[in-house]
């Protein structure tokens, strides 16, 4: 990497990383920590070259490492879809103002994907009908969000016509703040050259990054974009290097969970952004930008337990990209690699992962976490994304992009050599650490007599699975089964009992035969011992 003088660029990384750097013979070497900002300055004493870290909180000097990525990961730049819009002021031809706002927004996309790594990608251009008599520009920002929709792209980013630039501190644009589905900008002003509206437009997508204002004089984050900066010579549009951090780290939200709004940026990213803008108001306490990011993120509370789950979550992805690479390097039993691994012994190589992870969260919220991450891996078929009492929680952990993804990694992981099974016996304890057991074993009784009456038949083996998931969690939760033990020597065999001599596929007259009739007491009576069989396997019986 070669940067010039003033350039700030991001290096995505999740694990110890080392830098080596220097002119000639004289090399030395740094050791960077995650979400951190650096600089190099010459020293007067020696005139050398140095790597300094920048004070931005308390989190500079927290070395613990996190999760490393592939180079496939660091990659993969994640995209911003943007309707393109005009006012009814525009006093050019469509042919005219397009192509320039396309090229406009192409070059503000290469400036986003140097520092952020995030691309703009412009899906519809439309214009809208603004309101010629209002002269405020923060009334004109609420007309343009009530008459303009983002979709099909997921940011609107509005040219209007209707104002002219001003001199001086008024506004030239504007946002609410983090990914914020809107961005207004005056475009009507004859004296402001094209590369300086580019700047105002790079300005604002900062701000929807998680930039706020500098005291840098040449960054694109300054207070004031005016004074002619873009006219001199060799002037380059840049972030400083702390903005850099900021939209960086928004970025890797967006490539890694699909981030949609500030209240989906993980805990950990928005504690950090706090600790900065709480730098940056010090540093400028006459500008009001940093202390009202600092609000807005800080008013966003994401529950401890969701924060868990979506760890175990990441990891059980992560176990999925290594398995289907092929490194046995973190296989957990040792012994044979993990893209050998398939049906029951999938299962279980993702369940003692899982459990593993799980040791690092506060022991309060362990089982639980464990519990409901693996529930929301094995389900492929969106039972939970869209059950009422579950849906929340798994949409606040899981984004519709990291589902996709997941689904896409997560191979066939069975029990009793079913994948179906996996399913009942895994959503089922995720089901009970939302409701309780006695509404999930209901749901699941409910489910199976729905199949006898229009699907695919009433299932003795669905039923043991889902059974033996609610048993597996509930021991789980008093303790009776440890999460130690599970990481530690967790097997399909070990929790479920065997299916053969099971019925299945039973209609409902075919039911009500053998079973006896609609009060279905020979059915729970049924339930009642094949849960006393999961009951008297060994792993509980001790």
């Amino acid at each position: 990497m070669t940067l010039a003088a003033g350039d700030a660029r991001p290096v995505f990384f999740r694990t110890s990383i080392r830098v080596r750097y220097g002119q000639g013979l004289l090399q030395e070497s740094f050791h960077l920590t995650p979400k951190s900002a650096y600089y190099f300055r010459r020293r007067v004493d020696d005139n050398a070259v140095h790597l300094e870290k920048i004070g931005l909180g308390p989190r500079d000097y927290d070395e613990a490492p996190s999760e490393p990525r592939s180079h496939s990961e660091l990659l993969s730049a994640p995209v911003i879809s943007v309707k393109l819009l005009v006012d009814d002021d525009e006093p050019t031809h469509r042919k005219i103002w397009e192509a320039r706002l396309r090229a406009r927004i192409a070059i503000a996309s290469k400036v986003l994907e140097e520092h952020s790594g995030v691309r703009l990608k412009v899906v519809a251009v439309e214009t809208w009908e603004s309101d010629d008599s209002q002269h405020d520009f923060s009334r004109s920002f609420r007309e343009f969000e009530r008459k303009v929709s983002p979709e099909p792209g997921t940011l609107a980013i509005g040219f209007s016509s209707q104002y002219r630039i001003s001199q001086g501190r008024v506004h030239m644009g504007g946002t609410r703040g983090v990914l914020h589905p809107y961005v207004l900008l005056k475009e009507r002003a004859p004296n402001v050259e094209e590369t300086e509206r580019l700047e105002l437009l790079v300005h604002e997508l900062g701000h929807c990054l998680g930039a706020s204002h500098s005291p840098e004089p040449q960054s694109v984050m300054r207070p004031l974009l005016t004074g002619g900066h873009q006219r001199r010579m060799g002037a380059r549009i840049q972030f400083d290097a702390v903005n850099t951090l900021l939209v960086a780290m928004v970025g890797d939200e967006l490539r890694h969970h699909g981030a949609r709004s500030v209240a989906d940026i993980s805990r950990s990213t928005r504690k950090r952004m706090l600790e900065i803008y709480g730098v940056l108001e010090t540093a400028m306490p006459d500008d009001p930008a940093a202390a009202q990011y600092r609000k807005m993120v800080g008013r966003v509370t994401t529950p401890p337990l969701a924060e868990d789950t979506r760890l175990v979550l990441q990891e059980l992805v992560r176990a999925a990209k290594l398995q289907q690479r092929g490194d046995s390097s973190e296989n957990p039993s040792g012994a044979r690699s993990a893209a050998a691994l398939k049906d029951d012994a999938l299962t279980n190589y993702y369940v003692r992962r899982a459990a593993t992870t799980a040791l690092r969260i506060e022991s309060a919220h362990r089982a639980k976490a464990f519990l409901l991450a693996m529930g929301i891996f094995v389900d492929d078929t969106n039972t939970l994304r869209s059950f009422p009492s579950t849906a929340p929680f798994v949409h606040r952990v899981e984004s519709e992009l990291e589902r996709r993804e997941r689904i896409r990694l997560q191979g066939e992981p069975t029990i009793r050599g079913r994948q179906d099974l996996a399913r009942h016996f895994f959503v089922s304890a995720h089901s009970l650490v939302v409701m309780g057991g006695a509404a999930t074993r209901g749901i699941g009784m409910a489910k199976e007599l729905l199949d006898a009456r229009h699907g695919t038949g009433f299932s003795f083996a669905d039923m043991a699975a889902n059974r033996a998931g609610v048993i597996f969690a509930e021991q789980l939760l008093k303790g009776s089964v440890t999460i130690e033990e599970v990481g530690r020597s967790f097997s399909v065999a070990d929790y479920m009992p065997a299916i053969a001599e099971l019925a299945e596929g039973m209609g409902l007259d075919a039911l009500q035969r053998r079973f006896g009739g609609k009060d279905q007491s020979s059915v729970g009576e049924e339930l009642d011992r094949i849960e006393q069989r999961i009951l008297e396997l060994p792993v509980y019986a001790n």
